[in-house]
């Protein structure tokens, strides 16, 4: 230091109080830290989280975009990642062609958007856009040079030729599945007990192969980081020079080169942000993936010009869509045209039931009169594949009403099997589980439960012992010889057709029991809390027949990873077999019952509640528990079981020109044939969620592409189950329905690409291919016959049976709906005195705006 300055120094010491020195001094460093760790906190929130493969759930990928209109949240992620968010116009051409959109739609969204002051709306014309679908295919020009932020492996690849970019997802994908590994692997990270950042850094300062690869000297140059991931990422920006107006662009870069690490990182999050290190796993990711970048900057003796970029990013946020991405908003134009259309094939589809429902409710109440010829009521859950198994039965007797209710049954279980110590959390991902179930046999001294226990606990010792054997050096060659012949056999009996395994012994399968929910301080009145939610919140308080069925669903597939998502999504991706049986128990208990009567609920005595699963890739209806049925109910269930096989015929039916099978065997072989890409068809279509009484719906095929909640406000004076219905299952409709919609919008980033070179990783995700970033979505099979999409990606229509003040008063009063609504990623229909009204917050000062009936242009 020169001696003026050091005199300077010196001078100012003695005339100020040190303590203010040090308050003056140190916030510059803890200024920098605090506003890193803020920084990193808006990446998190920005990307989604991802569930492993056990407990597989459809997650909205657009989830910390909520906040920004749908276009505007588009334009944000093409800032630092090349993510889509629209279908080109290929795709809207040969819909407008097959006339599933037309002219009068195309009019009718400019309109809806030039109404909302939709910036640019009013540029365009008819004319235009459907000018632009008349022309060539490929023939349209998008500008692709709108992203500003890259990393810096991709510039340099981008300009020399390398892939250092693949590499470094590589080496980050490898020694993530390494780190996170549950039980797959047959060697066991030596660091697995560390955080992500520290255990990375002590690998990567002994691992040779990224400088085998040419990234030379970098185990020294990770040895020189800081030990922590924030102060790495730190001195790594400033290495960079990195301007901090653009951290967050830039941070986000990095994590968008490995969006499948970055959301299960961001799972991890959901599990520690209780102890205060919500980041701590991202930001590891993070640093992990900056000290490549910056290395191999420093390799190439690579600098960038941070002023222009954070200019141009200031710029392309701030002009008109249309200058920046020219055919954005025709795109966009076209996606409302198309859920404009499907709306209005809705309305008209159910406008008559609607005017009809409207008449009798404004003379009757709901109890006025009993429904004496009622068989029996059955519960099932929404996911839209319910709809055509409820169509169908429902065909077959007009003495079984049909309900629709989240499948978890308002049931906020964790199941725990009678040989494990933890289990399944049997619950939407956006709730955590407050009661543990425990699987057992229904007996009075519990032996039977432990001999299952027993013989549970053999199987699974067995299972490992054969496992660890076969993994094994000495049963790396003489194994595979000896045993050859066996699994050629086993190979082959699996490639035959099958019929779908039946389950004769279900009244005696190992279930939910009761025993011990006392100690957990699960009284008998917290239990009849349970079950009065329940039947309130399906609308089930009167007129109750002699058997009402609780009807879980679950899938059926061989060799498939991704099985939890064919299942029950409100059971937090597991069958909801445990749900519907205890439901059920719980309700013919009699003490329950005691305490509902005395809460105004008076279950009649001859009414039995049962249980039941629908199989989803079959269409077969199982039941459970047959030893708890009276004798005075078997000929009732008898002919039940009778009317669900007719339905389970016409459903697979249904089902066999989607899935290209020429007769209902086809159909079954796809549930047991392990070579099968597509088993069933599982969500995709899905494009509506509905919140009405049974008899708006009941008269229309929506063909399997509604999730259907049961709903009647006179029995909602309050609104206070509309609320509970408008704030958890469809929240839960929106995320699967905008997982389906990302995955094909975009399956490179938001999907799971082709599913025939998927690979398990850790068991706790899947590789496309043999390493790389995790994969997140759906894969290609799941939308896509080969031909056709199958999944036509439309924002999720919600129409709801219900007064628009109390619809509004809703939305109004919660964030995450008011940002839904107000944002564009759903739409909302309220049906008000027999008319259709759009929700138009926003629009020319109208809240409400009045639909009426549109005949269809003949295209």
């Amino acid at each position: 230091m020169p001696a003026a300055q050091t005199a300077l120094t010196t001078s100012l010491h003695s005339e100020i109080d040190p303590a203010i020195v040090r308050r003056i001094r140190m916030p510059r460093a803890a200024d920098s830290t605090d506003k890193l760790a803020e920084t990193l906190r808006k990446v998190g929130n920005t990307i989604a989280p991802v569930w492993p493969l056990q407990d597989y759930v459809a997650v909205n990928p657009y989830l910390g975009l909520a906040d920004r209109p749908f276009l505007n949240a588009r334009r944000f992620l093409r800032v630092f990642s090349d993510c889509e968010t629209l279908m080109p116009l290929d795709y809207y051409r040969t819909e407008f062609q097959r006339g599933h959109f037309t002219k009068s739609d195309i009019s009718a969204a400019l309109n809806e958007l030039h109404e909302a002051g939709f910036d640019g709306a009013g540029e365009l014309c008819t004319d235009d856009v459907t000018a632009l679908l008349g022309g060539e295919s490929g023939s349209e020009k998008t500008k692709i040079d709108a992203r500003c932020v890259n990393a810096l492996s991709e510039i340099v690849d981008r300009y020399s030729g390398s892939d250092w970019t693949g590499i470094i997802r590589d080496e980050v994908g490898r020694f993530c599945a390494a780190h996170y590994d549950n039980g797959q692997a047959a060697w066991r990270s030596p660091w697995k007990n560390l955080p992500l950042f520290q255990a990375w850094r002590s690998a990567a300062t002994v691992d040779r192969q990224v400088e085998i690869l040419g990234l030379k000297g970098f185990r020294g140059f990770v040895s020189a980081l800081p030990h922590t991931p924030v102060p790495a990422i730190e001195v790594l920006l400033k290495k960079l020079m990195v301007p901090e107006r653009l951290w967050e662009a830039f941070l986000l870069c990095q994590a968008f080169t490995v969006p499948g690490w970055a959301a299960w990182t961001r799972y991890q999050a959901r599990k520690t942000e209780n102890q205060g290190e919500g980041i701590a796993d991202l930001a590891g990711l993070v640093a992990m993936r900056l000290a490549y970048d910056v290395a191999v900057a420093e390799l190439e003796d690579f600098a960038v010009d941070w002023t222009s970029i954070a200019d141009y990013r200031s710029e392309l946020l701030t002009v008109p869509v249309s200058e920046s991405e020219p055919d954005a908003l025709p795109r966009f134009v076209l996606l409302r045209a198309s859920e404009i259309a499907y709306r209005n094939r809705f309305l008209d589809g159910i406008e008559a039931a609607v005017r009809e429902d409207a008449k009798k409710r404004s003379t009757s109440h709901p109890s006025s009169k009993r429904n004496t010829l009622a068989l029996a009521q059955m519960v099932f859950c929404i996911d839209v594949r319910s709809e055509a198994f409820r169509r169908s039965i429902e065909s077959v007797s007009d003495r079984v009403e049909t309900y629709g209710f989240a499948g978890f049954f308002g049931l906020p279980i964790q199941y725990v099997p009678v040989d494990a110590t933890s289990g399944s959390n049997q619950v939407p991902a956006l709730i955590s589980p407050s009661i543990t179930v425990h699987e057992g046999v229904d007996s009075a001294d519990g032996r039977a439960t432990a001999k299952l226990a027993g013989r549970r606990t053999l199987r699974r010792m067995l299972a490992a012992a054969w496992k660890a054997f076969q993994s094994s050096a000495v049963s790396c060659f003489g194994f595979v010889e000896t045993s050859g012949l066996l699994y050629g056999a086993k190979l082959i009996r699996r490639s035959l057709p099958d019929v779908v395994r039946s389950n004769p012994d279900s009244d005696q399968r190992p279930g939910p029991v009761l025993c011990g929910l006392h100690q957990q301080g699960l009284t008998t009145s917290r239990q009849a809390d349970l079950a009065e939610s329940m039947l309130r919140g399906i609308g089930l308080t009167d007129r109750y027949a002699r058997l009402v069925v609780f009807c879980g669903h679950a899938s059926q597939t061989e060799n498939n990873p991704l099985q939890a998502g064919l299942d029950c999504g409100a059971c937090g991706g597991h069958s909801g077999e445990p749900n519907a049986r205890l439901a059920a128990k719980l309700l013919n208990q009699k003490s329950v019952r005691r305490k509902l009567a005395e809460r105004g609920l008076e279950i009649p005595e001859e009414t039995h509640f049962a249980a039941a699963v629908h199989n989803t890739a079959s269409d077969q209806l199982t039941f459970f528990d047959l030893q708890l049925l009276p004798a005075t109910h078997r000929d009732d269930l008898r002919e039940l079981t009778e009317f669900a096989e007719v339905a389970t015929s016409l459903s697979r039916a249904e089902r066999m020109a989607r899935l290209a099978a020429d007769t209902p065997d086809v159909v079954l072989r796809r549930t047991t044939d392990w070579s099968e890409v597509r088993p069933e068809w599982g969500l995709a279509g899905n494009a509506a969620f509905v919140a009405a009484p049974r008899s708006v719906t009941r008269s229309v095929n929506l063909g399997g592409r509604c999730f259907l909640h049961s709903y009647d406000i006179r029995q909602d004076p309050e609104f206070a189950v509309l609320e509970q219905i408008m704030t958890a299952p469809l929240i839960v409709a929106h995320w699967i329905n905008m997982q389906y919609y990302a995955s094909t919008v975009d399956n490179r980033h938001f999907g799971s690409g082709d599913k025939t070179i998927h690979n398990v990783v850790g068991r706790i995700g899947i590789h496309s291919g043999n390493g790389g970033d995790l994969m997140t979505g759906l894969p290609f099979q799941s939308l896509h016959d080969g031909t056709d999409f199958q999944h036509e990606p439309l924002r999720l229509l919600v129409i709801i049976a219900a007064p628009r003040q109390a619809i509004a008063s809703i939305i109004r009063r919660h964030d995450v709906l008011r940002n839904l609504v107000a944002n564009d990623w759903l739409h909302v229909v309220s049906i008000d005195e027999g008319s259709f009204f759009r929700f138009a917050a926003g629009y020319s000062g109208r809240e409400w705006a009045e639909l009426k009936a549109h005949p269809r242009e003949v295209h």
